[in-house]
């Protein structure tokens, strides 16, 4: 585990996101300033605040995973980037460094929050939002960096659930890594915890109930808990008030939230997010000629494919002022996970089709009427989930944790998944390499 954090975890900077209350503070110089139920509101909030990093939600992770598989391309040039998308990342790739550091300072943050609050009267629901974020944080971290598709596997996390000593970077505990499972188990852990404490909640900027049940839909489809997947992606749709947007146009055409919004990380003129630029002011993240051509005729999703100045463009965050949210959860990626936790857990291919179908008729597109086999069922899933949430984080991850990666993108096996990066190992005695990768 890093020793040399470039944060000062309390002294969190709480910037003016109007979702996020109460009144923005300017820090929390130290632990003695939690102490009531606005100060940990405020250390809420800072948790919300780092997510926006450009490195995590603030654009690179949404962004990296369509990198690294076949819809994106990188035509800027950062080595990091190029290096991404080529497929080949070393273990000193910058990405990888802050990703990392950035999402275990959210963790950390958490950690924090999360142990205070024994020690103060304050609502159900910070609590509930605290663990929720850090099950998001341990999720998104588990994707990149350890084999999330192989419940058996060794290679997990380091799980970090208590805060850092007395404020001390080097008293950092060396952590070796939890397995797969244990991970998992972590993240369902908190998120059990979380669900009964949000009851009532339905913000989309924050966590409500709907949003920590839609993560732990997320989650159980990743670890095999089709049941689990299932039932709370039904609840969601059949419960949670939320409706599809007519065209999905209309989701990003907007910096409000819209109809089918769940969570999402919020940006506004003076937090701003780097979408616009990376997408579509700068020639950077273009669009893959292989997605340019994806498209099923008469699909009106291929409308949010643009092109400028020559280059292929995703169109989904036009706004100049790059105040667009990062969607981080909405309603369609909960109809895909109902549709293929159906025909994984009864073994039908033909179960999920209702769920596709609905998409599709949004997306202009005649119905699925039947399906030959669990292939089949399969391709059509793909087709929906790269046609619906491209430029949104999902293909890469779709492509391994569905045994297609190799067949579609041609990668080797161990590249499944990124390197710890390097300056971890060289801090961390107990911190192991993934398979395949060097450790200097």
């Amino acid at each position: 585990m890093k020793k040399t954090f470039t944060f000062l975890l309390f002294s969190v900077f709480i910037f003016s996101c109007d979702v996020l209350e109460p009144d923005p503070q300017t820090s929390l110089p130290t632990a003695t300033a939690l102490v009531d139920a606005g100060s940990a509101q405020g250390v809420l909030s800072g948790i919300y605040s780092s997510m926006q990093d450009q490195d995590y939600y603030g654009s690179y992770y949404v962004l990296t995973p369509d990198l690294l598989a076949d819809n994106s391309v990188y035509e800027g040039f950062y080595d990091s980037q190029q290096e991404l998308d080529k497929k080949v990342v070393p273990i000193n790739n910058l990405w990888i460094t802050n990703c990392w550091v950035d999402i275990y300072e959210v963790i950390n943050s958490a950690n924090f929050l999360i142990s205070k609050l024994a020690e103060i009267e304050a609502s159900d629901r910070i609590l509930g939002e605290a663990l929720t974020l850090r099950a998001l944080a341990y999720f998104d971290l588990l994707r990149i960096f350890g084999e999330h598709y192989n419940l058996d596997s060794a290679y997990g996390l380091p799980l970090l659930l208590e805060p850092i000593p007395n404020n001390d970077f080097n008293e950092i505990p060396d952590l070796s890594r939890s397995s797969v499972s244990e991970t998992y188990g972590q993240i369902i852990k908190d998120l059990d915890q979380a669900i009964p404490l949000l009851s009532g909640t339905s913000t989309t900027g924050t966590f409500s109930e709907w949003g920590a049940l839609s993560l732990r839909a997320r989650v159980n489809l990743y670890r095999k808990n089709y049941q689990g997947a299932f039932d709370d992606a039904n609840k969601v749709i059949t419960e949670g008030g939320f409706s599809l947007e007519s065209s999905l146009e209309s989701i990003y055409n907007t910096t409000d939230k819209t109809s089918e919004s769940i969570f999402e990380v919020e940006y506004n003129d003076q937090d701003q997010s780097s979408f616009n630029t990376n997408l579509i002011r700068r020639d950077e993240f273009n669009a893959d000629a292989s997605l340019v051509e994806f498209f099923q005729d008469g699909d009106n999703r291929s409308g949010l494919l643009t092109v400028r100045s020559g280059k292929n463009k995703s169109a989904k965050y036009p706004s100049g002022g790059n105040d667009n949210n990062a969607k981080v959860l909405r309603l369609a990626e909960i109809y895909l996970i109902r549709s293929e936790a159906a025909v994984f857990k009864d073994n039908n291919h033909n179960a999920g089709i209702s769920d596709l179908n609905i998409l599709r008729e949004r997306a202009g597109l005649p119905a699925i009427e039947s399906l030959q086999s669990h292939d089949a069922y399969i391709d059509a899933l793909l087709y929906e989930r790269r046609a619906e949430l491209n430029f949104e984080g999902h293909r890469f991850f779709d492509l391994v944790r569905l045994d297609k990666s190799g067949e579609i993108l041609e990668l080797e096996d161990f590249r499944k998944i990124l390197p710890i990066p390097k300056e971890e190992l060289q801090v961390s005695e107990a911190l192991t390499q993934n398979p395949g990768y060097p450790t200097e």
